[in-house]
């Protein structure tokens, strides 16, 4: 990580050229402030005065703090302690004497301003900090900050001999990194100043843009070599409202698709770093990380989610995949919270495989969960990422789900069943696949002779009770087949359709084709085939939304 934020750090340096210590190392400071107190300490007066709050205070004031760390002239309203006075004093060569005469004037003054959010600035004869305390600024961050030594040596990053090296990595973080640099003698780590430079400046362009948040996690994304064109990719993104000027990382949660296609056009390996950053607190950590991600896969993902899209235009999501693959109905927001997810997302980064059954058990749970939420219940969403993570190599055995048209992608149409069978013969390559399907199939057109004979012509607004939550519950084996079709041959006398030849024609040959139930299945794709049979449209097209109602998640 430190290596590769190191030479992205030479490339910024290289493109834009040097800068000021001061504008590298300050942290960007939150909060919302209204008002700025400037107290301006001369030779034989103390002048307090106020203005309108500007961000360049912090740069001004010199302020830095880190822990009980505090460097600079400027206290923020909820730091005003006596203590930070004083040594805001001290920054600008203003004695202690001053301060009973400074401090009881300030208390005067912020009484005025009590519900008013505010810093203070100390001044010494008109003139800011940063006009006369910068070289002790710049003194204090290489000393305590970036522990500037008088101990010669090779620099870790670089191997150039150096007499002076710097013991740290700017970085106050958990990385494996420190492994590497745990050899020096008695240092932590050993860096010249031109990479301590680099460092600096890799640090600010990755929190400016290399830096988001996405599935409820802060996240790094560190391409491996940086160049010009790359540093433009993720610094300039036309996605989403351009107005608001926003960078290509910026635009991840709301335009997936669209962000990995750039990331792609990089041309050269990612990775993704998972950070735990709490605020307030100046240590963070690694939680996870995905090395190597070829550019390739950015793309490939980034065509997948446009391909498995739903009829209504919304782009496949990472969340959603990984919602199937947990089992459960995770938010976008939070998808991230847990490792198992992140390993997921590893898979499908690197194309690793998915245990097939734990694909089925968890999008199966996850059906039979939104089911019983009340959510319409249907199977393409499952349809969908299920081939997604077939065409990213995690799981084998495809179908033709939707294929290319004019207009992108489409449902592909089937005429017949046997039509059916032959194109998505990898899938189907048993017969107890095809008859669970053909099973699902007799039992959805039993749904519907079912409302017919219980409702008339009002069949849309009448409940069947062949829907009802029992078959939820049943383990799809060959005990249960039996079970379905015997029920269906039962229901077919009883709602007056035995001689239809379709209905005949479905129970017996799934009867034949499960024979003796020797051949094994496990139930949660055995579930997931008879659900797909029970609402799969073959024949001729009701009309452009049949079937695919509800498919929106």
């Amino acid at each position: 990580m430190i290596e590769t934020i190191c030479n992205i750090g030479k490339t910024i340096q290289d493109i834009e050229g040097e800068k000021d210590l001061i504008d590298l190392w300050q942290k960007e400071e939150n909060g919302d402030y209204e008002l700025i107190i400037d107290v301006n300490i001369c030779d034989d007066s103390v002048s307090i005065d106020t203005r309108d709050f500007e961000k360049r205070v912090f740069r001004d004031g010199l302020l830095y703090t880190q822990g009980n760390w505090f460097v600079g002239a400027l206290v923020k309203k909820d730091s005003l302690k006596d203590n930070r006075i004083k040594d805001s004093l001290k920054f600008i060569d203003v004695s202690l004497e001053r301060f009973n005469e400074v401090k009881q004037l300030l208390d005067s003054k912020v009484k005025e301003y009590e519900g008013v959010n505010f810093v203070v600035l100390f001044m010494k004869n008109n003139q800011k900090p940063i006009e006369i305390s910068k070289q002790k600024f710049l003194d204090e961050i290489e000393k305590n900050g970036l522990r500037k030594t008088s101990s010669p040596g090779n620099c870790h990053i670089c191997g150039q001999h150096t007499d002076t090296l710097y013991d740290s990595i700017t970085y106050k973080c958990y990385t494996n990194d420190k492994g590497i640099f745990s050899n020096t003698d008695g240092l932590s780590y050993g860096i010249c100043k031109c990479c301590i430079q680099h460092i600096l400046f890799g640090r600010q362009h990755v929190d400016t843009f290399l830096k988001t948040w996405w599935g409820g996690s802060e996240i790094l994304f560190l391409p491996h070599d940086y160049n010009e064109e790359v540093k433009m990719i993720f610094e300039f993104s036309n996605i989403g409202d351009v107005k608001e000027g926003r960078n290509l990382l910026s635009n991840l949660r709301e335009n997936e698709a669209e962000v990995m296609e750039e990331v792609g056009k990089c041309d050269t390996d990612v990775d993704i770093l998972f950070i735990s950053a709490p605020a307030g607190k100046s240590e963070w950590k690694i939680t996870y990380n995905i090395r190597d991600v070829m550019p390739s896969r950015f793309t490939t993902i980034a065509e997948l989610e446009r391909k498995y899209k739903t009829r209504s235009g919304n782009h496949l999501a990472i969340w959603q995949v990984l919602s199937n693959l947990l089992g459960n109905s995770s938010k976008p927001g939070e998808i991230f919270n847990t490792n198992e997810a992140k390993n997921f997302l590893k898979n499908i980064f690197h194309g690793n495989k998915i245990n097939r059954n734990l694909f089925f058990s968890r999008a199966m749970g996850k059906y039979k969960h939104d089911y019983f939420a009340g959510y319409k219940s249907n199977i393409f969403t499952i349809h969908r990422v299920y081939n997604f993570l077939v065409d990213c190599g995690c799981l084998d055995k495809g179908w033709n789900f939707v294929e290319q048209d004019g207009r992108g992608y489409s449902m592909v149409k089937y005429e017949n069943v046997e039509e059916f069978f032959e194109i998505n013969k990898e899938f189907f390559d048993s017969d107890v696949k095809k008859a669970w399907f053909l099973l699902g199939r007799l039992y959805g057109n039993m749904v519907y002779e079912s409302k017919k004979y219980k409702g008339g012509d009002d069949k849309q607004n009448t409940e069947s009770y062949l829907e009802k939550n029992f078959f939820f519950g049943r383990k799809y084996d060959f005990k249960t087949f039996v079970y379905f079709t015997n029920q269906c041959s039962e229901l077919m006398y009883k709602y007056g359709v035995q001689n239809k030849g379709y209905l005949k024609d479905l129970i017996s040959s799934s009867k034949e084709l499960m024979g003796r139930g020797d051949e094994k299945l496990s139930s949660d794709e055995a579930k997931y085939i008879f659900f797909w049979g029970m609402q799969q449209w073959i024949g001729k097209s009701k009309d452009d939304t049949a079937d695919d109602e509800g498919a929106d998640e």
